[in-house]
This record gives C-alpha cells, structure tokens and sequence, in this order.
C-alpha cells in the first residue's frame, strides 16, 4: 500500500541570517533561519500540527549546512555488518528462486567491505566542522540583504526594522 505522507510549512518566514559554512557546498556560504509552522500530512491531510521550528538553510544550495556526506565512523561500522551479511549468506545453502540475489551478496559483500576499507585508509580525516566554522567571518552587514533597509544595531544584535530579520 502507497502511503503519501510529509509535512506541510505554514507562515514560512526569514528570521535571521548569517556568515556559515555549508558541508553541502563544502565552501563558506551566507545560511537564513525560516521560521514556519510545521504540519504532519497523510494523503494530503494535515492531521498531526508538530509546532514551530527554526531550521537554517543555505541560500545557494538550499539544505541544511550542516548536514553533509555520511560521517566517518558509520563508514566504519559498514565494514563489520558487510563482512557478517557475507559470512551469514556464505553460511546458507543456495536456493534456487534467489540464487542471483545470495551469489550477488556472496560476492559483492566482501568487495565492499574491501572497498571501504581502502577507501578509509586512503584518505586522510577531514577537518571537523568546527575548524571549518573558525575560516569563516560574521557577517557585518549594514544593509538587509532581502529588503534592502540598513540595519538598526541594539547594544547585542543587529535587526531590519522592514522586515525583521536578526543579522548573527
């Protein structure tokens, strides 16, 4: 049975901007927290309201920038669970109505698990999002970057009096 299910955004609004680093685009880049009224559908039915959320997206790519790539140590963790789903079909006699799908994990299992392991031995560790986040400068924006109004400055934070978003 198809279930079409997802969330629906109400009163989707800009509420901050800042200076960031997006894992994505793996290049510093500008990210704006949405504030919206999240809503969980089933069918095209809103039926489960899940409250307000502030997520930061990038503005060139879109996603979260934080969130990028699969992190080393799951990579690690695959070389393991390939190696026992390998032994566990080379344990099992062959049956005839799968016999492509076991000879396909047989083989392909330990490849992957061989793969992987060259693969992270190879390459060298990746600096961490925080010494990513160090290269970049905040923003020092005088001027709204969506509406064009300058900035009023409080003693902590800047704001556009226009449409209200925190410079961070």
């Amino acid at each position: 049975m198809l279930l079409v299910h997802g969330i629906y955004r109400f009163w989707q609004k800009r509420v901050a901007f800042r200076n960031d680093y997006c894992l994505s685009c793996a290049q510093p880049r500008r990210s704006v927290q949405i504030r919206s009224f999240n809503v969980l559908h089933i069918f095209w039915i809103p039926l489960i309201p899940l409250g307000f959320w502030k997520p930061w997206y990038c503005t060139a790519c879109g996603t979260d920038p934080h969130s990028g790539g699969t992190r080393r140590s799951f990579k690690w963790l695959a070389i393991p669970v390939l190696l026992i789903l390998a032994a566990a079909f080379w344990a099992n006699p062959i049956d005839r109505e799968i016999e492509i799908v076991q000879w396909a994990f047989r083989i392909g299992a330990p490849i992957g698990a061989i793969l992987t392991l060259r693969y992270l031995l190879r390459t060298p560790d990746a600096p961490t999002l925080s010494m990513k986040l160090a290269i970049v400068s905040p923003a020092a924006d005088t001027v709204c970057p969506f509406c064009g109004t300058t900035l009023m400055s409080l003693a902590t934070e800047c704001f556009c009096p226009a449409c209200g978003v925190i410079r961070l």
